[in-house]
């Protein structure tokens, strides 16, 4: 077997079991939509114990500063992703995701509930994109969404910082850091990688963030409060042991259940055509077909 015929079968064989991930992962997704679509919006004063769905503005006190843009939010996620030499001269590969942030409260015209969004599946605004290992002012930031204009304060966060803290998380091997209440990048100020502008790596940050007074859709288990400061402060939303369904999206209702009723679709049909092509591919190949 040639060597161009060898590619081919690997790739038809990588194609394959993508294919079914994709496969199984729409399976996964649509029954997430049929769990919130027979979840109805509720105000937040009618929350009770279990799986709500609830729609309000984000409000706090306490803020973190996202590692990225420097901003206060309540809470962010930061996808990095690595530079990956191959014989079509690079890619772009997933390396780590960060999710990290306080608690806020949700707020409507009804009342008010807090949030606590760890292992939330985030479906956010992107704030930020960041490209180092350009050389000396060469890094990229790209605002998007409409956010206000003080987002591009992550102007002033320099390439080393950013390698940095992408090398820290990578290193962790874990997707959040506990933060005291502070960015994170304060506390990787010991952290000298010896990276910097001359990086063997480069890195891409693409930056998510809950933005205080930022409406947003949350789905997820109410519980009892364990720090409640009054009688209006009783419940909390987080993800269910039992009911794993906890998402926090700045869609509508409408919108996030269409979105999620489309991803599902694509995933199934795109995911079993892919994976039919590559099998008939690979015994094609085999002289099976």
């Amino acid at each position: 077997m040639s060597s161009h015929g060898s590619d081919i079968s690997v790739a038809a064989v990588v194609g394959f079991g993508a294919g079914l991930f994709w496969f199984i992962k729409g399976f996964r997704v649509f029954r997430e939509y049929r769990v919130l679509a027979d979840t109805p919006e509720i105000p937040i004063r009618s929350v009770a114990m279990g799986l709500v769905e609830i729609h309000g503005k984000a409000k706090g006190l306490q803020t973190v500063l996202s590692p990225v843009t420097k901003t206060p939010c309540f809470f962010y996620k930061v996808d990095i992703e690595r530079w990956v030499r191959d014989k079509n001269g690079g890619h772009w590969s997933h390396a780590a995701t960060q999710a990290e942030g306080t608690r806020f409260y949700l707020e409507d015209a009804t009342g008010k509930v807090l949030v606590d969004a760890h292992g939330a599946e985030y479906d956010l605004i992107q704030t930020a994109k960041r490209e180092t290992g350009r050389g000396i002012g060469g890094s990229l930031s790209r605002l998007f969404g409409g956010t206000d204009s003080s987002l591009a304060t992550g102007s002033g966060v320099s390439d080393t910082d950013l390698v940095n803290y992408a090398e820290a998380v990578i290193s962790t091997g874990h997707t959040t850091f506990s933060l005291g209440g502070g960015s994170l990048l304060t506390g990787l100020g010991g952290v000298s990688l010896g990276l910097g502008m001359g990086s063997v790596h480069r890195y891409r940050l693409i930056e998510y963030c809950i933005l205080p007074e930022q409406a947003y859709d949350v789905a997820g288990t109410c519980i009892e409060n364990p720090d409640a400061q009054d009688e209006h402060d009783r419940n909390m939303i987080v993800k269910g042991r039992n009911e794993p369904t906890f998402v926090i999206s700045w869609r509508s209702e409408k919108e996030l259940k269409s979105r999620l009723r489309n991803r599902a679709a694509l995933h199934i049909f795109g995911g079993a055509a892919l994976s039919v092509v590559c099998l008939a591919v690979l015994l094609f190949r085999f002289g099976w077909l």
